[in-house]
């Protein structure tokens, strides 16, 4: 696939008052079309400042980011967003909040109900199409909003932290579920966690990212092969990158890379 995202010398600075707050210094990295690319970082660190970059949500101090050999100078069109909460109005129901995008863009609402409804089989939630997010579990709150975010069929799907806030095995479950997803839509997705395990067992490249203000350490490649199953946590190649990523996170930020742990 062609080279879909490049981002090229990106600082971010704010201003804030008298003193001014360096997120981002001279990030650079590409993503092809149909990747599937994490970033991981230690808390603070921008990851979540460089998503919005890329989304077009947040202007970037100098540097360059094109999407498709476009700069980008504004919100994208064709770019879904996945948050780590859900963000679901409460008092719509389940289909009423994934057809969101579709309102907002005046877009066929027929011919994207149709969509958002074949969404609801894919995620495994057919009958609770007319529920309210106070029905819904946590793991179901963030299958409508994967849901939400896919209704317009963007090109690029990008993902803060979204399965940060549940608990591990329904963290897995939508690991698998998002992988199939991505699989059978070919969707290239940069997706954002503190998790160094999930950035493996998801990703065809990890960036890893210094603390504060961020820069990329390195891009990772990650062998393993597709389609990836939760046996393959316990590979020593699974365990070979994990630690590597680990012992760069360590270095960079003067901690002992047994201290990092699995997360960031």
């Amino acid at each position: 696939m062609p080279r879909l995202i490049l981002v090229q010398d990106v600082f971010k600075v704010f201003r804030s008052g008298a003193r001014d707050v360096n997120a981002l210094e001279r990030i650079s990295f590409e993503v092809d079309g149909g990747d599937f690319v994490s970033i991981v970082g230690p808390s603070g660190c921008g990851k979540s400042t460089l998503l919005k970059i890329i989304a077009g949500l947040l202007p970037m101090t100098s540097g360059r980011v094109s999407v498709s050999n476009k700069a980008v100078d504004g919100p994208l069109e064709h770019v879904g967003m996945v948050f780590q909460a859900p963000v679901l109005l409460k008092w719509k129901t389940v289909v009423e909040n994934i057809m969101l995008p579709v309102e907002f863009a005046r877009l066929d609402r027929k011919v994207y109900l149709e969509k958002a409804q074949a969404l609801i089989r894919l995620v495994g939630l057919p009958g609770f199409e007319e529920m309210y997010p106070h029905q819904l579990s946590g793991g179901m709150q963030q299958r409508v909003s994967l849901c939400r975010a896919l209704v317009t069929d963007p090109q690029i799907l990008l993902m803060d932290e979204p399965f940060g806030a549940l608990d591990a095995m329904t963290r897995d479950e939508l690991d698998l579920e998002l992988l199939r997803i991505w699989g059978e839509r070919k969707k290239t997705v940069l997706f954002v966690t503190h998790n160094i395990q999930e950035a493996v067992f998801l990703s065809d490249y990890v960036v890893v990212m210094s603390p504060r203000p961020g820069r990329v350490i390195e891009k990772l490649g990650i062998d393993l092969k597709r389609p990836r199953t939760i046996e393959m946590m316990s590979s020593g190649k699974f365990g070979e990158h994990t630690l590597q990523i680990r012992a760069l996170l360590a270095a960079a930020s003067g901690a002992p890379a047994a201290a990092m742990g699995s997360t960031t």
